[in-house]
Order: C-alpha cells, then structure tokens, then sequence
C-alpha cells in the first residue's frame, strides 16, 4: 500500500523558503507543498465545555476551591473566547506541519513561518503539569484494571460496566446526596478522560484513572500534563513504522490528512491556544466580541457559542503582508523533575539548524 504512495510523496514534499528562489535544504522539508493543503474535517473527542459545566455544577463550593488548588486548577482559567474548537484551523497546522525525526515536537510553517508545538508550550499554554513519570509507571502499559471488578470502580459506579462520561456528568449534577468528596473524584474523572485523555468518540472513564483517583494526593501530583500532551501528538505525527503494516508512515499520514475526516485524540485545543499566542492576528478572527473572561467567569455552564475560524480566515492571516509568527512562544516553565523533556528523543540536524 505504502509503496504506490512513493512518487507522489516526492511531489508533496516541500521546503521552506529563505529569501531565495531555491530551498534550504538544511531544513526539513514539508509535509505538503506549499499552498496544496487540503481542507478536511477533524474528529476531535475532547470536550472542553466540560469546564464551564464543572464550573456551574460546583459553583462557590469547596470542592470547585480544592479542584482550583490543584494541579489541574489552571485549567479554568482559560480565556473562555479562544476555547471553543476551531477543527479548520488545527487541521491547517496539522497540513503545514514539518517532517523530522523528534517524535515529541511538531513545527508548522505558516506563511513561510515555522513555529513549534511542544511538551513545553503545552505546559505553558495549560498550566498542567509535564514532569516526569513516577516510577514504574509506563503510559499505555500495566497491569490491567477490569471495570465493574476494581474496588474503586465499584465504590463510585457500583457494578456497572458500561460508563459513560455523559452519565457521570449527569450522577455529578443531578445527585443531591452525593457527598463533596466523591464530587471532586467524579469531577476529576470527568476532566481527564473527557478533556484531557478523550480517545472515543463516546467517552467514557478509564478504569486506571478510576483506580488512581482513590488517592487524590498521589492523583494530583501525577504529571497529567505529559500523559495529554502524549496522547494528542501521537495522532498528529508520522505514525511508527511497522513492518509490512506501515512501512512508510509519512505517506500514512498523507493520506490520513487527506481523507473526508481524520480522528484526533487527546487534547487538540492545546495546540490551537498555542498557535493563537504565536500568530496573535488569528485572535482578530474568532467570531466573538473581544473580551478577557475566563472559564471561571463565565456566567452559564457553556462556553461561547460563537462560530470557528473557517477556511478563508487562515488563507487572510496567512496572505497579511504585516503577519507575524513567533516561531517559540515565551516559555512558563515548572519546578517539577523533569519538565518539558523527553531525554530519549531522537535529535535531527535540521531541527537544530531550524531553531
């Protein structure tokens, strides 16, 4: 299947310009050619109304003031106008984007510009933490927990197997006896597998956070920052290479990209919250009246319901003579062990070149 996507891969890929009629080939070349991007549609799982929803819910309560404290806390902070998901817009990043060897970072050249999306600028963007692993702990592998089994799932959904993130939205708003301490584990399963690790498109909680949340103090110094921002750039690269399934998993994606829709999982907003701190004139296109609410000041359990970013908005801030891309964003970085590095990653010279 890979092979017959050869030839063609030769005529997608592109380079950056520098000034010259000829590319840099110390660069690494495009995914697409340039200004051959198609236009698609995106999956996306991950519901950032949850936020507002869990805000209204807990509304002046202790339990809203400890999940506020916590290391998911910045999260409701937000700029409330920039949260509603514009698919165009991460899909057009995602067409742009460079081909390199780091699995971990993602560059994408917009108007000739490259700016990165990485473990640093998700940390910066969300607050979340992006430190590293505690020990023994491996993402996507161990022991597995079985729903309806566990302890812990049985204790906050009894023996039922088949959980849904929307039922839990609905035991969380509508149980009047359910004590402050359950609230806060159900409104921290909600966020992480409905915002933070969403991989269904009907989501529903992972028996292994279900377990961790039994803990909050070892829960919420687990560095949930890292195993997001994980699970969203995994979808959004060259996938890895497997023999005889995937040998040419640039062509992969490709095609991927090129399809009627295409899934992402984990939290794809991030990378749009990146890409409206580095190219600020996409904020003169939201559909919305300019203001600076927050999540947390928002009146209703919704975010605005104003229209996306389309197509034609990217191709205006792209063509602007007076477009500026800051191709790294100032970083805000933590204390934790750790953070925003992936020691085992691969180096490219001509990521370091690009830099």
């Amino acid at each position: 299947m890979c092979s017959r996507f050869l030839p063609k891969i030769q005529n997608l890929i592109d380079f950056i310009y520098v000034g010259t009629s000829s590319p840099d080939l110390r660069l690494p070349p495009r995914l697409f050619a340039t200004d051959r991007f198609p236009t698609r549609r995106l999956n996306i799982y991950s519901s950032p109304d949850l936020f507002p929803f869990i805000r209204n819910v807990l509304r002046d309560t202790p339990e809203l003031e400890t999940i506020r404290q916590s290391c998911l806390g910045k999260l409701f902070d937000l700029p409330a106008r920039q949260c509603p998901v514009s698919c165009k817009l991460i899909h057009a990043f995602l067409t742009r984007q460079l081909v390199f060897l780091p699995k971990n970072t993602l560059w994408s050249a917009f108007g000739g510009s490259p700016f990165r999306y990485g473990i640093e600028e998700f940390g910066t963007v969300t607050g979340l933490p992006c430190g590293s692993y505690p020990e023994r702990y491996t993402p996507n592998t161990g022991k597995a927990i079985v729903a309806g089994k566990d302890r812990v799932w049985k204790r906050l959904f009894g023996k039922k197997i088949y959980v849904t993130i929307a039922d839990l939205c609905r035991m969380f708003e509508t149980d009047k006896d359910m004590d402050g301490w359950n609230k806060i584990q159900i409104a921290l399963i909600i966020i992480v597998d409905g915002v933070l690790i969403a991989h269904k498109q009907e989501a529903r909680p992972t028996p292994r956070y279900v377990r961790m949340v039994e803990n909050l103090k070892t829960f919420l110094t687990f560095p949930w920052g890292r195993e997001s921002f994980l699970k969203t750039i995994s979808c959004m690269k060259p996938s890895k290479f497997v023999p005889k399934k995937c040998e040419d998993h640039v062509a992969t994606l490709v095609k991927k990209l090129k399809q009627r829709s295409f899934r992402l999982q984990g939290f794809p907003l991030s990378l749009q919250l990146v890409a409206f701190r580095a190219i600020p004139q996409l904020l003169d296109y939201i559909p919305a009246p300019l203001n600076n609410l927050t999540v947390m000041d928002l009146e209703d359990g919704n975010l605005p319901q104003h229209k996306s970013i389309n197509a034609i908005h990217i191709r205006r801030v792209e063509f602007d003579p007076n477009l500026v891309v800051t191709p790294i964003i100032p970083i805000e970085s933590q204390p934790q062990p750790g953070w925003g590095l992936f020691p085992d990653d691969v180096k490219d010279d001509s990521v370091i070149y690009l830099e």
